[in-house]
């Protein structure tokens, strides 16, 4: 695969495979956006300026310079930047640059991560460290979608301030990256790979993050899900939707469904059409933000079998494998003499058995100390009583159990349709 690079010492852009770079080492910026980047088209007349002693005229200059003068310190000769070294007048380029950012910031010899709202100061209170000048809360570095799979994937990460004074790497300052982004410290100093993470956890690091297209929350992603997805701009939340139905068909992962409807976004929010009430919806999240209580689960434990094939996507929401403890109930009753119960109440223990919702346990736990061990529960409805139809309800709350169905009642369960809103996502 190409790479377009700059050379840290020229300022000229060089064009390569990918390999070459790689085997020759070469550094990686993660910034946050401000104002008019300097864009691919732009940068081929700055190379004369950049080599120039005088101080850059704009504040994006002055960035390129410095990434550039810190990697070349540190014997590195390349340098590549989202913002310039991306041609995005060619779709084709920029759908390959995004299903391979991941790789880039993995394969780098060095990450430079260039925080412009912070001064850092060696002597001031260590919890500060990433606090922005105005002292309203870490940098919005924190808060870009694209930054997480920046701070994930490289192996090597350094930290500058508004200035490039130094202020640490990943590892160091790890404790502090996972207290603002709520990432398992363990996955910041490679203890452990994030990769082992569920859906859910990962979905919950992006849940409070922001990208200046909507459709980049779910690109932004692919690198950490290990998968490609073509970019649609123009599709809006239809891509979260798309990416979790490629999850879905590419994994086995039942914390996809484990999520709760923010209680401070109402329905409408989501473009639903009628017909669905403030705690309905199917058993695909509307938003990442659905995600951001999740962070706390696992997919390693005793899991259910699930017969019928599993999980499937219809047009009208996800086939389901589910014991339906009501239609149990009214086999038991058929099978018992009609004197022991006496018509009037088998009717009104079918009946009964009928209306109940269903309870339905995912392969998913809750960890830690305070209800480790705990599956998650969905609560599920039918939209007619002995209708197949149903719809997730209570979605303002996740529920927990211990009370996990035996496998031999899991094997008995039957195909169901959980419907799925069709959302607006193109208005």
């Amino acid at each position: 695969m190409v790479m377009r690079l700059l050379d840290t010492e020229t300022f000229e852009m060089v064009s390569g495979e990918q390999s070459t770079f790689k085997q020759e080492g070469y550094a990686i910026l993660s910034h946050r956006w401000v104002g008019r980047e300097i864009t691919f088209e732009q940068i081929q007349n700055s190379a004369s300026q950049l080599r120039g002693k005088a101080v850059q005229p704009t504040a994006q200059l002055a960035k390129i310079r410095g990434a550039c003068d810190r990697a070349r310190e540190q014997g590195l000769k390349w340098m590549w930047i989202d913002s310039c070294c991306i041609n995005k007048a060619s779709t084709v380029e920029e759908s390959e640059a995004i299903n391979s950012m991941f790789r880039w910031y993995r394969d780098a010899k060095l990450c430079i991560t260039y925080l412009s709202d912070v001064r850092y100061s060696a002597n001031g209170p260590r919890d500060d460290v990433f606090l922005t000048t105005e002292g309203r809360g870490p940098s919005v570095w924190f808060s870009r979608g694209w930054t997480l799979q920046e701070l994930l994937a490289p192996r090597a990460m350094q930290f500058f301030d508004m200035d490039w004074r130094y202020m640490g790497t990943k590892f160091e300052l790890a404790d502090l990256l996972a207290r603002i982004t709520r990432i398992d410290v363990s996955y910041l100093t490679g203890e452990k790979h994030f990769g082992t993470a569920c859906i859910a956890s990962k979905m919950s690091w992006l849940a409070s993050r922001e990208t200046a297209r909507v459709e980049d929350l779910a690109y932004s992603m692919l690198g950490i899900f290990n998968v490609v997805l073509t970019p649609q701009y123009g599709e809006g939340m239809g891509a979260f939707m798309r990416l979790q139905q490629l999850l879905l068909s590419t994994q086995t992962d039942e914390s996809l469904f484990a999520w709760k409807l923010p209680k401070d976004q109402p329905l409408q929010t989501f473009a639903v059409p009628g017909g669905w009430e403030a705690d309905e919806w199917g058993l695909l999240a509307p938003s990442p933000s659905c995600f951001w209580d999740s962070n706390r689960l696992t997919i390693v434990g005793k899991p259910l079998p699930r017969v019928h094939g599993g999980f499937m996507m219809t047009q009208q929401g996800l086939q389901v494998p589910i014991f339906d403890p009501g239609k149990a109930r009214t086999l038991s009753a058929v099978v018992c003499p009609l004197w022991v119960l006496g018509p009037l109440v088998w009717c009104i223990l079918v009946r009964s058995a009928r209306a109940k919702d269903i309870l339905f346990p995912l392969n998913c736990w809750r960890t830690g100390p305070q209800g480790g061990g705990a599956a998650v529960q969905l609560r599920l409805r039918r939209t007619v009583k002995r209708g197949v139809m149903l719809k997730r309800i209570r979605c303002h709350d996740l529920e927990y159990t211990y009370d996990i169905p035996s496998n031999s009642r899991a094997q008995r369960a039957e195909p169901h349709t959980v419907l799925q809103p069709q959302q607006s996502y193109l208005d």
